[in-house]
């Protein structure tokens, strides 16, 4: 009976230890990011990037070409269902605002290809994604701290800088609030 007891005791530590192992893969880097974006109030110079619009031919979708603006860059997949979920919510409050100077840059994770996420963006609920996507590289993702999970949105202010960043979807009314705030500010 001992024997047993020790096996089965053995496969708990294993599974726990597996269980730990992928927890510190997959969230510290995300905890590291984090921590890095707004400690005691300091803030960190959005990584800058350049990708070609998959919904608007001929764009090119850099934080560069929306200064004094507000901007969401939002991290997400075609098959990742909190990202689906979020989309219908972060296309309204994009319509709603967007001419308030509030800017959202779509960068899709998707290995499966441009001409896949695009015809996601065309078909999705009736084609409702209006706001830019873009498809994100492996060096866009390192710079914005390895995206291991998604959706993940980084929230940059006028200056440029990131004073907001979330893993999973944004809390409903977050969004506004940090708009109202930030608008207020500059």
């Amino acid at each position: 009976m001992d024997r047993k007891y020790s096996q089965i005791f053995k496969a708990l530590i294993f599974v726990a230890a597996v269980v730990i192992v992928s927890i510190l893969v997959v969230k510290v880097p995300s905890l590291l990011w984090k921590n890095g974006v707004k400690k005691s109030g300091s803030e960190v110079k959005a990584p800058q990037f350049s990708v070609p619009s998959l919904n608007y031919p001929g764009m090119v979708l850099s934080l560069k070409n929306y200064k004094d603006k507000i901007i969401l860059v939002n991290f997400w997949a075609t098959w990742c269902p909190p990202c689906r979920d979020e989309i219908p919510r972060l296309e309204k409050f994009y319509k709603l605002h967007k001419k308030d100077g509030f800017v959202i840059i779509g960068l899709s994770v998707n290995n499966q290809g441009k001409e896949y996420v695009m015809h996601f963006v065309k078909t999705f609920k009736g084609g409702i994604v209006t706001y830019p996507i873009g498809m994100a590289d492996y060096s866009i993702e390192k710079a914005y701290g390895n995206i291991y999970e998604i959706p993940q949105s980084f929230i940059i202010n006028k200056n440029g800088y990131v004073v907001a960043h979330f893993t999973g979807e944004i809390p409903r009314g977050y969004l506004s609030y940090e708009f109202d705030k930030l608008n207020k500010t500059s």
